[in-house]
């Protein structure tokens, strides 16, 4: 009893499958015969001749058998004899054999110069021809006939019954594609010299939300990434100015592949081309003739994953900054200036680095402010003391270590001597006068300050300046101790 005839969806599966068996195994040889001639050049073994044998016979066999699949698969196929069937069989055996002798001569004449991961290699090709060989077979059959009128075999009808099944899954899918709603309006830049190719990329994009710019050459899109970055640019490899490739080298040069996603766009489907994309920067490829479905999928991919990646970088920043800020001032907390003192000091214990300075610092009078105006007038002094800090320090470390307390880490001074540089500071706060409801607040602060040449360690460090700031609170305040 035959396998029964599978319907038109389900030989289209078939057909895939078929083609799969043959070309994986055979695609396969490539890399296998690239291994070897690898180790060949680099020790000098004069095996090209077989190589190159080898090699020729792969194009041959890829090409051929594309090419017959192209023939009897299509609409308009002719039906053949069962002499060209045959013939066919031979031909696509024909390059086969070679690949299988070639690789025969190098394990029996080269077996004491090549390493066992070479023959091993070797004797991998000819288990993946003789693979090939069987899918050579099983396509011929197929389109001749013979695998669904004389086979028997219960795993021909579980494949055809397997496509069936899929065959009916895809016919219940949804091609339909939702754009979620913070990618609507997304401004794609499409680069393409065809006008006709240029108007339906638009189309399809735009019917679906997205916002759409269109270069007709490599010169116009240069021009609209410099006066907007576009958030996906579809790029033609073929443009008559600037190929596709230097664009897209360009664009990399300004522009990371997680800031601005690149899809190429081009006739030339083979793996190497999109391996060359890729390597270059593109986020995907895309062959022509477009598939619409595809063309939406890729690109709403592309659009998810940059908008996603942007998400999460603000993420991190959010995350950073409240692991890092006093949360009323907005300056840097304890634990940044306290790793700060660390880090110096160990710079300073690796490569001689000049010295720098610690500023302990207070708000005078703190507690008869809060009890004047109460916390949310305290609230607006330390905020106005914070900013006026930051200000004042410049590229300097100053953060809030506790209540009213502040801390200046100081590696520069603008050319200004240490005393100076501090009266400085000590001015910046006199002058201020802090709105708060209807009143002005006013107020001073204290500090002690200390040079790291002074002590040896860190911990020692922080307390000569806190000792410091005591001392001026205790001399009268509104001043800055250094000894």
């Amino acid at each position: 009893m035959g396998v029964e005839k599978p319907s038109k969806g389900a030989e289209k599966i078939l057909l895939a499958q078929i083609k799969q068996e043959f070309s994986a195994p055979a695609e396969a040889i490539e890399q296998y015969i690239d291994l070897v001639e690898q180790f060949a050049s680099q020790k000098n073994l004069d095996i090209s001749s077989e190589i190159s044998q080898i090699k020729e016979a792969e194009d041959k066999l890829l090409s051929q058998y594309e090419e017959a699949f192209r023939e009897n698969t299509s609409a308009d196929k002719k039906t053949k004899t069962s002499q060209e069937y045959s013939e066919l069989r031979h031909n696509l055996r024909t390059p086969l054999n070679a690949i299988i002798g070639y690789s025969e001569i190098l394990i029996e004449d080269f077996e004491d110069d090549l390493s066992e991961e070479c023959i091993k290699d070797l004797n991998t090709i000819l288990s993946l021809s003789r693979e090939t060989e069987t899918a050579i077979e099983r396509f011929v059959d197929f389109i001749k006939g013979d695998l669904n009128e004389s086979a028997t075999d219960d795993s021909e009808q579980g494949q055809i019954q397997n496509a069936e099944s899929l065959f009916r899954s895809l016919g219940d899918i949804d091609y339909s594609l939702d754009i979620d709603e913070h990618l609507m309006g997304s401004d794609v830049l499409i680069v393409d010299d065809n006008k006709t190719n240029c108007e339906v990329l638009e189309r399809r994009l735009s019917q679906n939300g997205l916002s759409c710019r269109v270069a007709l050459d490599g010169t116009t899109a240069i021009q609209e990434v410099e006066s907007k970055t576009p958030d996906l640019i579809l790029l033609d490899v073929m443009l008559p100015d600037i190929n596709g490739l230097e664009l897209l080298k360009r664009f990399r040069e300004n522009h990371e592949r997680d800031e601005l996603p690149i899809i190429m766009v081009s006739a030339f489907n083979d793996v190497d081309s999109t391996a060359k994309c890729i390597k270059l920067g593109a986020s995907d490829y895309l062959p022509k003739p477009l598939n619409g479905t595809i063309l939406m999928a890729k690109s709403i991919a592309s659009l998810e994953a940059k908008y996603f990646r942007a998400r999460e970088q603000e993420l991190l920043k959010e995350l950073n900054l409240k692991a890092t800020t006093c949360p009323l001032t907005g300056i840097y907390n304890r634990q940044v200036v306290f790793d700060k003192i660390e880090e110096c000091f160990d710079d300073q214990k690796k490569s001689n680095k000049k010295e720098f300075a610690l500023l302990s610092m207070d708000i005078d009078f703190f507690k008869s402010i809060n009890d004047t105006y109460g916390h949310p007038g305290g609230d607006e002094v330390l905020k106005a003391v914070a900013n006026t800090l930051r200000d004042a320090c410049g590229e300097n470390i100053v953060g809030r270590v506790g209540g009213e307390e502040f801390i200046a880490i100081i590696e520069s001074k603008k050319d200004k001597t240490l005393e100076e540089y501090c009266e400085s500071i000590r001015k910046s706060v006199i002058d201020l006068s802090i709105p708060f409801q209807d009143n002005k607040i006013n107020i001073t602060i204290s500090g002690g300050v200390i040079k790291s040449s002074e002590v040896k360690d860190q911990e020692e460090f922080v307390n000569i300046a806190d000792e410091r700031l005591y001392k001026a609170k205790e001399g009268g305040r509104n001043q800055f101790i250094y000894s």
